[in-house]
């Protein structure tokens, strides 16, 4: 798979809620920031849960994709019910696998409960 055939199954199968298929694009150390709120995740099954049990019935539409071989850029709007915000994802690849994700968003916010305590906060 190329890279842009990569990010565009992570989207599918995150919406989709296909897990086993969505894991599959992940490398298994996987690292995960979004320095906005400082939190952070480690691991391909640290990813999957923030996905997994993020609240709300969510869907993710990808509005841009830009890619290289072992990198690409989305920028998604993020929808939960009416609440809207746009998401800068950068991923970094290696051997077709996703092996690091740094979310920006550029609009501020505190994060919401999590239901996983595989996501953790960074001190400020």
């Amino acid at each position: 798979m190329t890279s842009r055939e990569t990010i565009q199954a992570h989207w599918a199968h995150a919406n989709a809620r296909r897990w086993a298929e969505f894991a599959a694009l992940l490398h298994p150390d996987l690292a995960y920031v979004c320095p906005q709120t400082r939190e952070y995740a480690e691991g391909a099954v640290g990813y999957l849960e923030v996905f997994r049990t993020w609240p709300g019935d969510w869907v993710a539409e990808i509005q841009q994709l830009i890619c290289e071989s072992d990198r690409a850029v989305s920028i998604i709007e993020f929808r939960v019910g009416q609440e809207r915000m746009t998401g800068i994802s950068i991923f970094e690849l290696a051997g077709g696998l996703i092996t690091r994700v740094t979310d920006h968003w550029p609009e501020p916010y505190e994060p919401p409960p999590r239901a996983t305590p595989l996501l953790r906060r960074r001190a400020a």
